[in-house]
């Protein structure tokens, strides 16, 4: 049999055909002309991508560089902050903090749960003071989603930042970064976006930029008043990674042409096919409060997740992410963020249910795939529907 290699992770993820020939097809200086045409469109797309007026800056690192950047911009030594820790990555804000010297109020939620806004309120009114709240849109370790428009609620009114971690939230859930009152958004390239990694894009608001004005938290490369002055003149303070600014514009281009709406909208649809499927065979989706840019699903007991991972890509060319840390071998992750469309979701489906039943699960063949179908084909014909 003929077995095509997908990547089928919540990142990096499949990428784009017009990214890679872009990238590929990048060859100039970042000082010249053509550079400062290319960023122009960059800069254009990423305000539509993040739905904000507002600047978003660029950063050639990783998603986690634009979460420390978050940090050293904002966050003073002694600074009180409210850190939403439900996951590998709200324990990485958790520590960034730390690092630099905040007074963290750590609110720790159980794997699978999303944090309860009532104890994001109680910790508020503790802590008049507070600087920041930081959280997780999606936190893809989990497949958890997080309540951040009313969290956004609660801080709009005070003199502190909400900084959220969109890395896997935008561009799979509905985000409206100015109406819901967002401060500080991290994104990384590798995620809805369908690129390489390699760069991390965060937005400012009017009332994150004022809060940030004085702070001498040590930094050099991450500095957002440096970088926000040569992104205006669409120039960048350092040699940016030019082949992925290429990629990036063709991505927004793409994004564009189609809506962030209609990328929100696949992913959901692909998520709630997946939750319905799995369901159907009996297994158990992994969170209380599922993500639509990754479905975290309990592995069968006797089985674990590491022989279903193994196998699914020897006998199917899928790769599929498992849990992390003490999540390992106890769930596997499933992806529908960025350039993921119904027959992929359809055919790892039917993947999944070929390599449960060769390691001795018991359901009738066929039925999580019907059980897809029939989710899609509800929520697609009530969306064709409402049209004009």
């Amino acid at each position: 049999m003929v077995i095509k290699p997908r990547v089928l992770t919540p990142g990096p993820t499949g990428l784009l055909p017009e990214a890679q020939l872009a990238q590929a097809a990048a060859s100039m200086h970042h000082r010249t002309d053509a550079f400062i045409e290319l960023f122009k469109k960059v800069r254009q797309g990423l305000k539509h991508f993040f739905q904000t007026k507002r600047d978003v800056l660029m950063f050639s690192s990783s998603g986690s560089g634009g979460l420390e950047a978050c940090v050293v911009n904002l966050v003073r030594a002694g600074d009180e902050v409210i850190c939403v820790n439900g996951g590998k990555f709200g324990e990485r804000w958790t520590k960034m903090n730390r690092v630099y010297g905040a007074k963290v109020i750590e609110l720790k939620v159980e794997n699978g749960k999303a944090v309860r806004l009532e104890d994001v309120k109680k910790a508020l009114d503790a802590s008049p003071k507070c600087r920041a709240v930081f959280v997780q849109g999606s936190e893809s370790s989990t497949a958890t989603v997080h309540p951040v428009r009313e969290i956004a609620k609660l801080t709009r009114d005070r003199e502190c930042a909400i900084c959220v971690d969109a890395i896997t939230w935008l561009g799979a859930h509905e985000v409206r970064t100015d109406d819901w009152g967002l401060d500080l958004v991290v994104c990384g390239s590798q995620k809805a976006l369908a690129m390489p990694p390699g760069l991390a894009f965060v937005s400012i608001s009017e009332k994150a930029e004022k809060l940030m004005q004085g702070v001498s938290t040590p930094r050099y490369y991450f500095d957002f008043a440096r970088e926000q002055k040569a992104q205006r003149e669409f120039q960048t303070a350092f040699t940016p990674a030019i082949s992925l600014v290429a990629a990036c514009a063709a991505s927004l281009q793409w994004v564009q042409s189609m809506g962030v709406d209609a990328l929100w909208r696949n992913a959901g649809v692909l998520a709630s096919m997946t939750r319905a499927a799995m369901q159907e065979i009996g297994l158990k989706i992994f969170s209380e409060a599922p993500a639509d840019s990754v479905t975290g699903v309990v592995a069968p007991e006797k089985l674990g997740s590491g022989k279903l991972i193994k196998l699914i890509k020897q006998r199917h060319g899928a790769i599929i992410a498992d849990g992390q840390d003490d999540l390992k071998n106890r769930m596997f992750r499933l992806a529908h963020l960025g350039y993921y469309d119904y027959m992929e979701a359809l055919g790892l489906i039917g993947a999944l249910e070929d390599v449960l039943l060769t390691l001795g699960e018991n359901f009738e063949a066929g039925k999580a795939i019907a059980a897809a179908q029939r989710e899609y084909r509800k929520l697609t014909t009530a969306n064709q529907e409402r049209q004009p």
